[in-house]
């Protein structure tokens, strides 16, 4: 098994030399801690049975194991190999924690226009942890054509490339296993041997597994299965395409796609924190402030929205380590600004150029007619419309984006290694990444001064709690200035790294009077997550980064507070 990327995730990132690891440890360790104890609730908290279920996700380590499986120790390779199979191959011993067809078990199918399901009969079986009933698998695969129809007859996707004849003939395969014991609802995988070269340089066929009955998610089983089929089949159509591109994008469009599939289900909420009242106008949740309680656990739960500092590629570095899944705001942004046809032309410039061309595809995409615009333009704007929220079709759903610090009476002199946000990186800005500095009543000219590809804009209230007027800060050589306009009551600093490659971008925002605050350690406790430096700049895997490279991030980080159930 070589280095063909027959999964759909992947960071590119590389690992902080003091983290260094080999991909055998680093895959054996990810799947031993998987099989630890998974999560049980204890009163408003979760906390441990044993020891916290890895919040992270299996597709992309499995990805990561088969392209570095020659390197892998017969140990390791055990624990991952029977999850790159069919459930209803011969495979030895089953996953962890799950369990495939038994050889001697008669496997039920259900046929609908473009797929089979593959289950076994509850009314055979009826005890075993895979069954599934007959009249449930046939709920399933209305949905899943519901799903087809949307987004290949409608919106005009590729249909995923045929297996021909594996699984009995040429439709798509789903099987149904209990994969909820993990806490997945399903996922996607290959047993392709090479790339298909067409209709792109890297297509490849799939399947799918997903949950064998959808019970145990927060929402009723056909709805959960209706958002898992529209996340999990674009997983699908991107193997058409290219899946070897940046993981969050993959994941966060597939997470978009729940929304256009059923947009009355809103599960993907879940993942960009919790709407909330901002009354002392700090952008940032404070205890005792109003907030929209999803879960009903009394806690306001976080998301991609707390962590505007990450940089847009990141994996599975915010506290719930599942921002890649929230970052479908930006796929959403994209779609609310220029229509949908943007992100299929974004997905055909991924397949046009084999590799991992995420960010140039997204840049050619954006310059094309009719849109005349650029990835550094789109990514700033996107910054703004994270404050105003209501500038989304469904805004009134979403959180405000994480602030860093508020300050009065007109008065700031901050430097990026005195922020709060970015202790964590040093000091820097990574590239495709926001700061929010706010001010109330501004009355100076304001100076900023910035190292690398920055943007700035000005995001202004004159009134409290007022609509934004949005005034871009034109910069010349990094350098630019701003007068704050007479009773102006608030203003909102929107700073962007809009580089697809820069993580040593610094800047300094001051009114030219007040004493600058001192510099913040990289190590100064209360961050939220562990920082890993990104090899080339974070973006210099868009084409040629190897296999031994992509480090896997997540299996460092340290245990979310607040587990989460999630899709691949």
């Amino acid at each position: 098994m070589k280095s063909l990327y027959l999964f759909v995730l992947f960071t590119c990132l590389s690992i902080n030399t003091a983290f260094a690891q080999t991909p055998d440890d680093i895959v054996s360790s990810f799947f031993q801690d998987f099989n630890q104890p998974a999560t049980v609730a204890v009163g408003a908290l979760q906390k441990a049975a044993a020891k916290p279920k890895p919040n992270r996700e299996l597709t992309p380590m499995l990805m990561f194991a088969k392209a570095n499986w020659d390197t892998l120790s017969a140990n390791t390779q055990s624990l991952v190999n029977a999850w790159f199979a069919r459930p209803d191959d011969s495979v030895g011993s089953p996953p962890s924690g799950v369990s495939f067809f038994g050889s001697s078990q008669v496997i039920s199918t259900v046929t609908s226009a473009n797929f089979v399901f593959h289950y076994l009969d509850a009314a055979t079986y009826s005890t075993d942890p895979n069954r599934a009933t007959t009249t449930f698998v046939n709920q399933l695969a209305a949905e899943a054509e519901v799903v087809w129809a949307q987004i290949v007859n409608t919106m005009g996707y590729n249909a995923p490339p045929s297996d021909v004849t594996k699984g009995g003939n040429n439709k798509y395969d789903i099987y149904l296993i209990n994969t909820g014991s993990v806490g997945i609802y399903g996922y996607v995988t290959s047993d392709a041997q090479s790339y298909l070269g067409a209709p792109y340089l890297r297509s490849v066929y799939s399947h799918m597994v997903v949950d064998n009955d959808f019970t145990g998610f927060p929402q009723a089983p056909l709805e959960a299965a209706k958002v898992t089929f529209a996340h999990e089949f674009f997983h699908s159509i991107q193997f058409g395409y290219d899946p070897t591109e940046f993981a969050a994008f993959l994941e966060s469009s597939a997470t978009w796609m729940e929304d256009k599939v059923y947009p009355s289900i809103k599960d993907n909420l879940q993942y960009i924190g919790e709407p909330f009242t901002d009354s002392d106008g700090d952008g940032q949740y404070t205890s005792g402030e109003t907030f929209t309680d999803r879960n009903g656990n009394g806690l306001r739960e976080s998301g991609s929205q707390d962590y505007p500092e990450l940089h847009l590629d990141s994996f599975g570095l915010s506290e719930n380590g599942l921002e890649q899944y929230g970052r479908f705001m930006w796929v959403r942004y994209l779609s609310d600004k220029h229509g949908d046809a943007l992100i299929k032309n974004i997905l055909t410039n991924t397949g046009v150029t084999g590799g991992n061309n995420t960010y140039a595809a997204i840049d050619a995409a954006l310059q094309a007619a009719p849109y005349n615009t650029t990835l550094a333009a789109a990514f700033h704007e996107f910054g703004t419309w994270n404050i105003d929220v209501g500038k989304y079709t469904n805004g009134a759903d979403y959180p405000i984006a994480w602030g860093d610090r508020l300050f009065n009476n007109g008065a700031i002199n901050i430097s990026s290694d005195a922020t709060q946000s970015l202790r964590s990186f040093g000091g820097a800005q990574k590239h495709l990444s926001t700061i929010y500095e706010l001010v109330n009543n501004p009355n100076a000219t304001y100076t900023f001064t910035s190292s690398g590809s920055g943007q700035l804009s000005a995001m202004i209230q004159s009134t409290v709690g007022g609509v934004y007027t949005v005034e871009s800060i034109p910069l010349t050589g990094g350098q630019g200035s701003w007068a704050a306009p007479v009773g102006t009551n608030k203003v909102t600093f929107v700073i962007s790294n809009v580089s697809p490659t820069d993580d040593s971008m610094t800047w300094r925002l001051t009114d030219g009077v007040t004493a600058p605050l001192p510099a913040l350690s990289p190590t100064t406790s209360g961050g939220n997550f562990t920082t890993f430096s990104s090899s080339g700049g974070g973006g210099a895997c868009l084409s040629s980064t190897p296999p031994w490279q992509m480090l896997w991030m997540l299996l460092l980080l340290a245990p979310a507070i607040k587990q989460k159930r999630k899709r691949d």
